[in-house]
């Protein structure tokens, strides 16, 4: 059921992330504090992986930018 939950999380950061792709504010990623063009969360052996900061996540490490 967490995985559940997990992925459909990631599924509704993803959607905003696209969106505020489109602004000019960004994202960044909190886990390394980088500027990113697109949402850098991503499955992985069934969990979430953030691919800057090399380690699994519990929660996607992607938030817009102030």
């Amino acid at each position: 059921m967490q995985l559940i939950r997990t992925i459909a999380g990631w599924l509704l950061l993803a959607a905003s992330a696209s969106s505020a792709h489109l602004s000019e504010s960004g994202l960044i990623c909190t886990l390394t504090g980088k500027k990113i063009d697109a949402c850098c969360c991503q499955l992985k052996d069934g969990n979430l992986y953030c691919p800057l900061a090399k380690t699994y996540i519990d929660t996607c490490c992607c938030k817009v930018s102030d």
